[in-house]
């Protein structure tokens, strides 16, 4: 049955690339150039906030950059401020009193990097400091460029699911779509690592010349 859902996927996602523009994430990352399919991540937010969210996403080993855009009303091209998740100054955007609330944007920036196979261990950057600039958005596409800071952050599999093997297989079935396009429907945060806890904080990890063009499709306009 498992085996089926991935298979239909793969198949489903590769009918609809076929018929869009490439999707593209690229970027250097502590100095090293990365380069990704672009993907739209569909996860729903509960309240009155919009969401944006796309990556870039490699996989054996699993390489993942994401940007995410949080607003009220419209998502439009310009410069905005990429914050750490907990920045006070991100409630301050949003608060009812500000003046320019109706045009509020903030962005965060995420890095995760599976560094033992099969999710056994992964080093992640969480979100800090940056700018990223939208040069254009429609319904179905969005690109532009970004650079930030994030702070590094490991983390380890349990020792529990390590010698009880717990997760081999979601790990897999996970991997397998992502490949085939479906990264969206794996994980709802980039920091959400299966049976794993955090490890040891580590130094910054710098993102430069970044730049994405992420197309998605009509019937799969931004919420």
């Amino acid at each position: 049955m498992h085996t089926l859902r991935i298979l239909t996927l793969a198949l489903l996602v590769g009918s609809s690339a076929m018929a869009q523009p490439a999707s593209k994430f690229t970027a250097t990352i502590n100095g090293k150039p990365f380069e990704a399919k672009g993907q739209r991540l569909k996860l729903p937010l509960p309240g009155s906030m919009r969401y944006l969210a796309i990556a870039g996403m490699n996989v054996n080993p699993d390489v993942q950059l994401w940007l995410r855009f949080f607003y009220l009303n419209e998502l439009k091209p310009g410069t905005y401020r990429i914050l750490a998740e907990n920045d006070k100054s991100v409630k301050e955007t949003f608060n009812k009193e500000a003046a320019d609330r109706s045009n509020a944007v903030y962005a965060l920036l995420d890095y995760t990097e599976e560094t033992k196979g099969m999710g056994h261990a992964f080093q992640d950057g969480e979100s800090y400091e940056g700018t990223v600039t939208i040069s254009k958005v429609t319904d179905t596409s969005i690109e532009g460029t970004f650079s930030g800071t994030m702070k590094g952050q490991t983390y380890k599999k349990r020792v529990m699911a390590t010698l009880g093997g717990f997760g081999l297989r979601q790990n897999l079935e996970d991997k397998a779509i992502t490949a085939a396009g479906g990264g969206m429907f794996v994980k709802g945060d980039p920091h959400e690592h299966n049976n794993t806890k955090k490890g040891d904080k580590t130094d910054d990890i710098v993102v430069t010349n970044g730049t994405f063009n992420v197309v998605w499709g009509n019937d799969d306009k931004k919420q």
